[in-house]
């Protein structure tokens, strides 16, 4: 499949070049096994607009408009970060935007490897994925309206924010969270193998995770999280604990405090792991579990897009094209 995309995408680059200067930033449209491709900053806005549900979008790296995103597409990014083993630039998206998804669509959004640093607002949105990508402030547009169900963060970092709506749902596996709140009473949230600095949640589930600053709720769910607080009382709340608190001046746990950092890896010493083993056996935190972090984009992408500004003399056009392909 891999091998198809690069092909396909290399055929409709030569056939369809002009012989004008194109931006190195690029998107390609995939649908129905047709490929379009659109140049520039707003490659990604007039791809949202040629899209149908189920289509796919894949960004080269590069900062690109935002577009309010109402089509249930895969939008494909470089990564969140700076490859440096590849030397691939992120994928950025610039602006605030918003998400508002009909619940009769049966196609789920996916986002994977993209840099996201304003603000998302969801409307309505049901049953997405959220790969390998970094947020600023995902939150719910209305108070009385908004609907985010059954969300899911895999490998993700959220810097400032997620705000889900009253009632709403979401797991967050892998992923790094300054906060997690949420608008209401009722709704449920699953926290696995995660890193938290503050939150405000009913009903829900954390399961091998380290929450720095978050006092236990007894209508929540702990299972081998490690809490580090200097709140005696942050276990408080939860009978037959199987958590450990450490407090803050712990040397072992001294590179997760601070300010929330992108640059921060969040990497246990081999000490702290000794403090508490997951449920499954593997260290709590982002590394541990099944899907132990990693920011590098599982599918194919566009690193380099390059056309000549003109033809040569008998009519050749140069296109310089590299696809870095995903696991």
């Amino acid at each position: 499949m891999r091998k198809t995309f690069i092909l396909a995408l290399l055929a409709l680059v030569l056939c369809g070049a002009r012989a004008v200067a194109q931006s190195s930033l690029m998107a390609t449209l995939s649908h129905d096994g047709q490929i379009s491709t659109f140049y520039g900053a707003s490659a990604l806005q007039q791809a949202h607009e040629a899209a149908d549900h189920g289509d796919v979008i894949t960004l080269s790296s590069g900062s690109f408009a935002g577009v309010d995103i109402t089509k249930a597409v895969t939008i494909r990014g470089a990564g969140m970060e700076v490859d440096t083993v590849h030397a691939i630039e992120p994928t950025i998206i610039t602006e605030n935007f918003k998400i508002d998804i009909a619940d009769s669509v049966t196609n789920i959004l996916t986002m994977e490897g993209i840099f996201h640093n304003q603000k998302i607002e969801v409307a309505n949105l049901k049953n997405a994925m959220f790969l390998k990508c970094r947020f600023n402030n995902f939150s719910y547009a209305h108070y009385n309206t908004s609907v985010m169900k059954d969300l899911n963060f895999i490998n993700c970092r959220i810097a400032y924010e997620f705000y889900g709506s009253d009632g709403g749902s979401a797991s967050f596996i892998n992923t790094v969270a300054k906060r997690i709140y949420r608008s209401g009473n009722n709704g449920h949230y699953s926290l696995i193998n995660s890193i938290v600095f503050g939150s405000n949640l009913d009903n829900s589930e954390f399961k091998n995770c380290i929450l720095v600053d978050v006092l236990s709720n007894s209508y929540n769910s702990y299972y081998n999280n490690l809490f580090i607080s200097d709140n005696s009382g942050a276990l408080n709340n939860i009978p037959n604990t199987t958590n450990v608190r450490v407090p803050k001046n712990d040397e072992r746990i001294a590179n997760l405090l601070g300010d929330y950092s992108d640059s921060n890896p969040y990497t246990l010493t081999e000490e702290a792991k000794n403090i508490l083993k997951g449920t499954d056996g593997t260290e709590v935190g982002i590394y541990g579990g099944n899907i132990p972090y990693d920011a590098t984009p599982t599918n194919p992408r566009i690193t380099k897009f390059e056309v000549s500004p003109k033809t040569t003399a008998d009519g050749k056009l140069s296109v310089d094209i590299e696809v870095n392909g995903g696991e």
